[in-house]
C-alpha cells in the first residue's frame, strides 16, 4: 500500500509533462506546468480546496523573445516561479534558465548554464546527451538549485561567477512573494551534491524538486515512484540525506512534476504521450495533510 491515496484526477493540456510548479498571483495560487514536446507553457488557477480550474496554454508564438533566444528553448525540463509574476523554465539539452514574464507575455532574462569550475559536475554534464537540469528551485541573491536526474543524479547549486555557494536551507531559498534576480548571462555551478548510495537505494533518480510552504525541499523520483524528504540545511561538501520517505500510488506512471496544493493536496504530473489524465492529486493515506501555504491540514 503506497503512502499517498488518490484525491482527484485532472488533465493538464500538455503532452509529455516535465515540470509542475505554483505561485501566489494576487491572493490567487497559480499551477503551472511545462512540456518537453513541444515549447510551451500551461496556467491554471486553484482554489483553497486544492482543486485545479480551466488551463490556458502559453507557446514560444505567444511570448515576445529576442532574435539572439532562437534555439535556445529546446526541451523544457523544470519551471520555477517568483513572487514578481515571473516563471522560470529550465532546459535540459542546451542548459539555459529563461524568464518570462506572464503579465507582459515577454521573456526578461536568460542565462547558460556552465558546470566547467566543477570537474567531477563537469564530467557527465558535459557529455553530449547527458541527463541535465530535471528540477528547479529558486534562491536568493541569483542562485538556483537543479536536480541533476541521473549518471549520475544530484543536486546542484549554480549562481554568479565569483560567488560563494549559499548552501540549501529555508533562508536561501527564495520565499513567497519575492522576485527572483538574474545576476548576469552566466550561471556558473558553485557546489555539487551527487546522491550518495544510501539515498540512491531510495531514489533511483531525479525527476523534479518542490517546496513545501514550511520551507522543506522534496525531491521525486520517476525510476522509484516515490518521494522524499531533503534534511535541512545541506552544507557545502556534506552528503544529502533523505526524510520521510513517501511511496506513490502504483498506478501512477512516470512522475516528472511535483508541487504542493492547500488543502494537503500534493500535485504529481505524468509525462505521458496520450491524451488521458496525466495530473493526479494525492493525499496522505493516514489523514495527515503536508503543511502547505501556512495550514496544515
Amino acid at each position: 500500500m503506497s503512502d499517498l491515496q488518490k484525491h482527484g484526477r485532472a488533465r493538464i493540456p500538455l503532452r509529455e509533462v516535465s515540470g509542475l510548479s505554483s505561485v501566489l498571483v494576487d491572493g490567487v495560487l497559480r499551477l503551472i506546468a511545462v512540456g518537453d514536446a513541444r515549447v510551451s507553457l500551461a496556467l491554471a488557477d486553484v482554489d483553497d480546496d486544492g482543486q485545479v480550474g480551466p488551463w490556458s496554454v502559453l507557446t514560444t508564438a505567444d511570448v515576445a523573445t529576442r532574435e539572439e533566444d532562437d534555439g535556445r528553448f529546446a526541451q523544457l525540463e523544470a519551471v520555477a516561479a517568483d513572487g514578481g509574476g515571473v516563471v522560470w523554465v529550465l532546459t535540459e539539452e542546451t542548459s539555459w534558465l529563461a524568464g518570462v514574464d506572464l503579465a507582459a507575455r515577454a521573456v526578461v532574462g536568460t542565462a547558460h548554464l556552465d558546470t566547467s569550475a566543477l570537474p567531477e559536475l563537469d564530467a557527465s554534464w558535459s557529455q553530449e546527451g547527458a541527463s541535465r537540469g530535471e528540477g528547479l528551485l529558486l534562491m536568493r541573491e541569483g542562485h538556483v538549485l537543479v536536480a541533476k536526474e541521473k549518471q549520475p543524479a544530484g543536486l546542484v547549486e549554480l549562481g554568479p561567477r565569483g560567488d560563494a555557494p549559499l548552501g540549501v536551507s529555508r533562508d536561501t531559498l527564495l520565499g513567497d512573494g519575492e522576485p527572483f534576480a538574474l545576476l548576469g548571462e552566466e550561471l556558473d555551478a558553485l557546489a555539487w551534491w551527487p546522491l550518495s548510495d544510501d539515498v540512491r537505494r531510495t531514489l533511483h533518480d531525479l525527476s523534479d524538486l518542490a517546496r513545501d510552504a514550511s520551507g522543506d525541499v522534496w525531491l521525486m523520483s520517476d525510476q522509484s515512484t516515490r518521494m522524499a524528504r531533503l534534511a535541512l540545511p545541506l552544507e557545502p561538501g556534506a552528503d544529502p540525506v533523505v526524510e520521510d520517505v513517501l511511496d506513490l500510488p502504483g498506478s501512477v506512471d512516470k512522475p516528472e512534476g511535483l508541487c504542493f496544493l492547500p488543502g494537503g493536496v500534493v500535485a504529481v504530473a505524468e509525462d505521458r504521450h496520450d491524451d488521458a489524465d496525466n495530473l493526479w492529486l494525492l493525499t496522505r493515506r493516514s489523514g495527515r495533510g503536508v503543511e502547505q501555504h501556512g495550514r496544515t491540514t
